[in-house]
């Protein structure tokens, strides 16, 4: 009797553990979004956690100029500079590894799409803007750089979302 009761235990606990340690594994692999990217334009984007979900926000480009968001349809924010400006709003990670329901904004051209996104390696990431259907839209391929690297203004990386930038 004894002998069942453990044997019943440890198998409650194995499942227990198992499943534990299945949602470890999904939050961990949630988080491999985070960090610094470098976009196809040369703009460097810092993906975060923010909550449940991943946001991200210019902190820098190759060339280290100064950018002003030019092009956006509000007339008041066409003088900002683009440093820490957020242009990815709300990922969600999906239990494929992926992540949808999001916002880009595309200061290139002042518009904003849908967004999702998908890790294609340890330092590549798939970032598709799109209209109504993700078949309407553009992926390009961003590479994870070192946050240290020349024109990441480091500053903005521990900075709250929101405050200007020195």
């Amino acid at each position: 009797m004894i002998k069942r009761f453990l044997i019943a235990s440890l198998v409650l606990g194995a499942g227990t553990l198992a499943s534990t340690t299945t949602v470890m594994a999904a939050s961990n692999q949630a988080d491999d979004i985070t960090g610094v990217w470098r976009t196809k334009s040369g703009g460097y984007v810092q993906i975060y956690r923010d909550g449940d979900v991943y946001d991200g926000r210019i902190v820098g480009s190759v060339d280290g100029k100064a950018r002003y968001d030019k092009n956006n349809p509000d007339p008041e924010k066409r003088k900002r500079r683009l440093l820490g400006v957020v242009i990815l709003d709300h990922l969600k990670p999906e239990e494929d590894g992926a992540y949808d329901g999001g916002e880009i904004y595309d200061p290139n051209n002042g518009k904003s799409y849908s967004a999702k996104a998908k890790m294609t390696g340890p330092d590549t990431l798939d970032a598709r803007g799109y209209i109504g259907l993700s078949l309407i839209g553009k992926t390009q391929t961003w590479h994870r750089i070192d946050p240290a690297s020349a024109n990441v203004h480091s500053d903005l990386l521990h900075q709250p979302v929101g405050q200007s930038p020195q």
